[in-house]
This record gives structure tokens, C-alpha cells and sequence, in this order.
């Protein structure tokens, strides 16, 4: 199963939450989700509705001008 990649940079919230549901919605059970962002709100809406959902958050890290998610459906 290949990863899905979702680039999010440059869009504000709540882009970055409906591109990682849209992902989610297509991707197979166990598969990963690796998001990047740059909406200073999304480091608390995704893991949020991750841990709401079910959907296990393999990584999360802080790059100089940009985070990354990957999440496991």
C-alpha cells in the first residue's frame, strides 16, 4: 500500500482538515496519510479529530515553516 501524499501548504483552516477526511475517505484500512501544512490551527484540528476518529497519528513534526502529519487509517 503506498502512502498518500497531501500538500496543504498555503491554505488555511479548515483546507487542511477537509483534504486529510477526503484522504481518509479513499484511503484502505491501514494505510498512511502524510499531510503538510502551514495552518498554525491545524496542529490542534487533526490530531483532534484523529483521536476522535479512530485514526492513529504515526508522526507529527515541526519543520522551519511548515508541519507535517502522517496519520494511519
Amino acid at each position: 500500500m503506498e502512502k498518500i501524499n497531501v500538500d496543504t501548504r498555503g491554505m488555511d483552516c479548515p483546507i487542511p482538515l477537509i483534504k486529510l477526511k477526503e484522504a481518509l475517505s479513499e484511503a484502505e484500512d491501514g494505510q498512511e496519510i502524510d499531510l503538510t501544512f502551514t495552518c498554525p490551527e491545524a496542529v490542534v484540528n487533526l490530531p483532534t479529530y484523529c483521536q476522535e476518529n479512530g485514526h492513529e497519528v504515526i508522526d507529527f513534526e515541526k519543520n522551519p515553516k511548515e508541519w507535517r502529519i502522517v496519520v494511519k487509517k
